[in-house]
């Protein structure tokens, strides 16, 4: 079965797609909460100042001030947000944006599977990250020489070569799923103290075969017990949000992971499966 999932979009981002609503005169579909009946409209302008879009419709669907939900499609993405429907002056029909605008994501569609067929990598920055308000030194959490025995094992736990001491701050942990708003991974209980849930990291680097994009922030929102080798190393399942992620960076992640959906050919996947 299906999950939808929402993330809120911060005022930049919302001016920002709605001023791409406003442009591409694209049609927004509006409705009652619990009402079957819906009205597809042209969009025709956004003012950002009054938080209004005009849309291209002088019908009297609703009362002037009715509060209904709305929805529209922008580059692949879809978004929803409850609006006022008012009346101008001149009959134009007005959607009052003052409530939050979100983004979903259906994760049977649009979550990329990436292990074992995509090779793509999170590089994190274990030297400082947030707890809440809070900067932590990860590096002053550990002696040093633990720290290198922990950073090699986990090297080879993540199927990386083994790195030198003096570059043991930032490591790459293999993706296991990735989407527009975030993304799943593996660790062991060697590395489990850098993975806390509320965690956040900055400037995660996500690497593709052919192109790196960085994540501003990245937050730990869930830590799951997942599988035990035969070596009796416990190993968990890391749950990330993107945050704060901006119109450019989601934009090119959206492309990206769409762009490697579309490729998919099951086929081919399946032989490299079985390599």
């Amino acid at each position: 079965m299906s999950q939808t999932f929402f993330s809120k979009q911060d005022v930049p981002e919302k001016n920002n797609r709605l001023g791409q609503l406003g442009n591409s005169k694209t049609s927004i579909t509006i409705w009652i909460k619990g009402k079957k009946e819906k009205h597809h409209l042209p969009a025709a302008m956004y003012d950002k100042e009054r938080l209004e879009l005009i849309v291209d419709s002088q019908e009297e669907i609703f009362p002037n001030g009715t509060e209904i939900l709305c929805t529209f499609q922008i580059r692949g993405m879809t978004f929803f947000s409850q609006v006022i429907f008012r009346k101008s002056a001149g009959n134009n029909s007005i959607l009052h944006f003052k409530n939050d605008l979100f983004k979903s994501e259906r994760r049977t569609s649009y979550r990329l599977l990436t292990y074992p067929l995509y090779n793509v990598w999170a590089d994190f920055d274990l030297g400082v990250k947030y707890e809440g308000s809070n900067v932590l030194d990860m590096n002053a959490r550990a002696p040093r020489t633990r720290q290198t025995k922990l950073f090699q094992n986990f090297l080879k736990l993540a199927d990386e070569q083994a790195a030198e001491p003096e570059n043991l701050s930032r490591i790459k942990i293999r993706v296991q799923d990735i989407s527009a708003t975030g993304m799943s991974i593996h660790i062991s209980d060697l590395e489990a103290m850098y993975f806390m849930k509320d965690m956040t990291y900055t400037k995660v680097f996500i690497n593709f075969v052919d192109e790196i994009l960085e994540i501003p922030n990245v937050k730990i929102v869930y830590v799951v017990d997942y599988i035990s080798n035969d070596k009796n190393i416990k190993r968990y399942k890391i749950g990330c949000n993107f945050t704060n992620l901006g119109v450019t960076v989601d934009d090119l992640l959206s492309k990206k992971i769409n762009k490697l959906l579309r490729e998919n050919d099951f086929n081919k996947d399946f032989e490299t499966f079985v390599k």
